[in-house]
């Protein structure tokens, strides 16, 4: 008689007959099937985790029907090894409820009695499935996120390599190189394997002073997150910026080193010693160099302070007109003046810094003629602070005011007042002829007048002579 018993609590409908069977088939499965020697179903005990799911179809038809197509052949292997065995293994079977309901169920199948009867024991496997899926979904995610960062660190390595320009990263703590590319290890001459592992900047072949510098300059970036780039030599006609920056890694400290070459290295300038560069940066004089146009190349400190600029980038591939207080005489003076004669001393302008702030200034300038190609060096210095008045020229013009000052009385206030004009006027258009070395384009310019008008006066107050330039 085929019977379906529910075994979710003492007082469930039915029971096997034998109390003992009904608390083992109780404590032991969620589901119990109860199998006929021909196979098929004769009893079905269901616990609390099978107590909504149907069963009724399953009587009187063969078990291995009632499981999805794919676990038959596990049906069947239970069943023989039971009958072969007395007992077999766990396996996990789909087995199929009412209305196509599909439930992992981890089966082991015994020996019943001696008429060939075998009972199946299943679990429920559906907490267990569920986790497994968790646990595949977390798996996939895991990959994929595997695969992105694999795609994103090979971009970081190929663009890392493939760069132009030398970077290392370098550990915080110990200042050992950790990391560089390919365009570091030709900056420092040796090849990468020897470059890693190496300590800065005690492995970079540098001299006392230098590595000072560079050890200052970590300790500074470590501490503020920031430091100002330090030229350093890497071999003769090598000269670099070294510009650190601070990056975290997890729980530890890195150094981003930057190593730019420096555009005006000593090398260019007519000398392999960089000792020479460092102190022009340093020099408490601006310094600048140009391109023979006067397009700023590289400037020192000084100079930036004075047109009032806090990085170099923003002074270079600038024309040095744009500082210069009368940029279309001055610039013009001072570089017909260089193509002339190489060199210019003691040239007076004022520089107007980007905050309006006018500094009185002398230039003194030389042509560069060991660049590729040539330029043009500057040297600003400072003289504000000076006596602004020409004494000579103040000699010159108080004898002159002297000698008008005894024809007075002789001669009526209107003519004194022309003389005295016309005194004045000449005097400063000497003084332009000879700033300018009688250029007289130039000289037009520097007094704000046309070049026919200059004309006119050389010849009212007869200072037309020999002329180097008649444009």
């Amino acid at each position: 008689m085929n019977r379906i018993f529910e075994t979710q609590a003492p007082e469930s409908q039915g029971s096997t007959g034998d109390p003992i069977i009904d608390r083992l088939i109780r404590a032991s499965s969620d589901l119990a099937v109860l199998i006929g020697p021909d196979g098929a179903v004769e009893e079905v005990h269901r616990g609390r985790a099978f107590a909504q799911q149907g069963t009724d179809a399953w009587l009187g038809r063969p078990w291995v029907d009632t499981v999805t197509s794919e676990t038959r052949t596990k049906v069947e292997g239970l069943l023989q090894e039971a009958r072969q065995e007395g007992a077999s293994r766990y396996r996990q079977v789909n087995q199929v409820f009412r209305d196509g309901v599909e439930i992992p169920v981890s089966y082991t199948v015994v020996r019943y009695d001696e008429e060939g009867r075998l009972l199946a024991l299943g679990r429920d496997l559906r907490a267990l499935s569920e986790l497994q899926k968790q646990l595949v979904d977390a798996q996939q995610a895991l990959e994929r996120d595997y695969w992105r960062l694999r795609q994103v660190e090979t971009r970081y390595r190929l663009l890392f390599q493939r760069s132009t320009e030398a970077v290392l990263l370098v550990e915080a703590d110990n200042r050992r190189v950790v990391d560089a590319n390919e365009a570091a290890g030709k900056a420092f001459g040796r090849s990468l394997r020897d470059l890693l592992d190496a300590r800065i900047p005690e492995g970079m072949d540098l001299d006392y002073d230098e590595s000072e510098e560079v050890r200052r300059h970590l300790a500074q970036v470590g501490d503020t997150g920031r430091g100002e780039p330090v030229p350093i030599s890497l071999g003769p006609g090598s000269a670099w910026w070294f510009e650190a920056s601070l990056i975290r890694e997890d729980r530890s400290r890195v150094f981003l080193v930057h190593l730019r070459p420096i555009q005006m290295s000593a090398s260019d300038m007519g000398s392999r010693d960089l000792r020479s560069l460092k102190l022009l940066s340093n020099a408490p004089d601006g310094w600048v160099v140009t391109d023979m146009d006067a397009r700023v190349m590289g400037a020192n400190r000084a100079f930036l302070d004075l047109v009032q600029l806090s990085s170099e980038d923003e002074a270079v591939g600038e024309s040095l007109g744009r500082w210069l207080g009368r940029p279309g005489a001055d610039l013009t003076v001072l570089l017909a003046n260089l193509q002339k004669f190489g060199v210019v001393r003691l040239f007076p302008t004022t520089l107007l810094g980007e905050l309006d702030l006018e500094t009185e200034v002398e230039l003194s300038g030389i042509l560069l003629q060991e660049m590729d190609p040539p330029g043009i060096g500057i040297i600003v210095r400072n003289v504000s602070r000076r006596l602004a008045v020409d004494r000579t020229a103040r000699r010159d013009l108080s004898r002159t005011m002297d000698e008008l000052t005894h024809q007075v009385g002789k001669v009526s206030l209107k003519e004194l007042v022309q003389n005295t004009t016309a005194i004045v006027e000449a005097h400063f258009i000497e003084s332009a002829l000879e700033l300018t070395d009688d250029n007289r384009t130039a000289a037009a310019e520097l007094l704000g007048v046309s070049r026919q008008s200059l004309y006119t006066k050389l010849r009212r107050y007869n200072l037309e002579g020999p002329s180097r330039d008649r444009k």
